[in-house]
């Protein structure tokens, strides 16, 4: 079946975006970014922070100047002081934090919030342990989505490399990856995350692929 996907972006009374809360942000050098849907902030926001005499970096992002996605993070320029983002709500910030390793300050047009260090910290104590129990797995269920942006088209090069650390592997592909259905599979100990970065952040059964490719044969940046 053929899908159409049509981008839904918002509409801003700018005379009701709170921009006065901004300046609170500390440091001189500002990364911006945001979620498709608040693109359009983006040289509002950028305009103001500028006008306080902040130095503001927009970079190139995941299909758009300053894009985000939950598992795409290149829009966000790591050498800067600060790391803004326009969005809606946590989701996207919380796994940007995690892949830069850095504190993101998130404007929702009428709260600013931050997502701090420990957070990121708490999620680091976690990956380890996922990483130990992948290690210590002899079955594993690799996950794949079929969605535009999050398909792992490289799958079964990645199924070989972890067979070739030992392991027996079985590939699972969906359109919507339900947990729920991991129970009618118990023969699997571990499940190793391809798709949306953040489907196991809150799951100690699933790790994601990025976390366990230093241990698998070959250039371990290789996908």
């Amino acid at each position: 079946m053929d899908k159409l996907f049509i981008e839904a972006r918002k509409k801003f009374d700018l005379n009701a975006v709170k921009l006065e809360l901004l300046d609170s942000l500390p440091g001189d050098k500002i990364a911006l970014a945001g979620t498709v849907q608040y693109l359009e902030l983006i040289d509002p926001v950028k305009k103001y922070l500028e006008s306080k005499g902040k130095e503001v970096i927009v970079k190139s992002g995941a299909y758009y100047d300053g894009h985000v996605l939950g598992c795409n993070s290149s829009a966000l320029n790591s050498e800067c002081d600060t790391f803004l983002m326009v969005t809606d709500g946590r989701f996207h910030a919380i796994n940007n934090a995690i892949q830069l390793q850095k504190e993101i300050y998130v404007f929702t047009t009428h709260t600013l919030e931050k997502v701090e260090q420990s957070e990121i910290d708490e999620h680091n104590k976690k990956t380890l342990t996922r990483q130990k129990k992948y290690l210590f797995a002899d079955v594993i269920g690799l996950l794949v989505s079929s969605k535009v942006g999050q398909h792992q088209k490289n799958i079964f090069a990645v199924k070989k490399r972890i067979e070739d650390s030992g392991k027996r592997v079985y590939v699972f592909e969906s359109d919507n990856i339900n947990t729920l259905e991991f129970e009618n599979f118990p023969q699997v100990q571990m499940w190793v995350n391809t798709a949306c970065f953040g489907l196991g952040r809150d799951d100690m059964r699933i790790v994601n692929l990025s976390d366990v490719l230093t241990f698998l044969s070959g250039d371990k940046n290789r996908q």
